[in-house]
């Protein structure tokens, strides 16, 4: 049972991955040439925080219960990006002290 439990959890967020616009942006701002685009797209929360207003207002009027999925994705990747800004900026500190120390070390 909880195999299959993983295994819907890991082609669903593979699924997300693949085709929302939000894991493909995180994931590019991770890497090392992104890093510096961490803080510049903390702004992107502000949409995903509004349709998750949205979505709670249309439970509270009584729409379907399963808008809340959408409304939980929607609070999960708008403080992902909130997050996102600081945590890039101290990566790419760490990053560009570590390019440092290796352009020291070789001569």
């Amino acid at each position: 049972m909880l195999r299959i439990v993983f295994a819907a959890v890991a082609s669903a967020f593979s699924l997300l991955t693949r085709f929302a616009p939000g894991p493909r942006l995180i994931a590019r701002i991770r890497q090392r040439d992104g890093l510096k685009w961490g803080v510049p797209a903390m702004p992107v929360a502000v949409p995903y925080y509004l349709a998750a207003g949205i979505c709670q207002r249309f439970i509270e009027d009584g729409a379907s219960i399963w808008l809340s999925v959408l409304m939980l994705w929607c609070l999960v990747m708008g403080t992902a990006f909130v997050v996102l800004g600081p945590v890039s900026l101290s990566l790419l500190g760490i990053a560009r002290i570590r390019e440092t120390a290796d352009a020291r070390r070789t001569p």
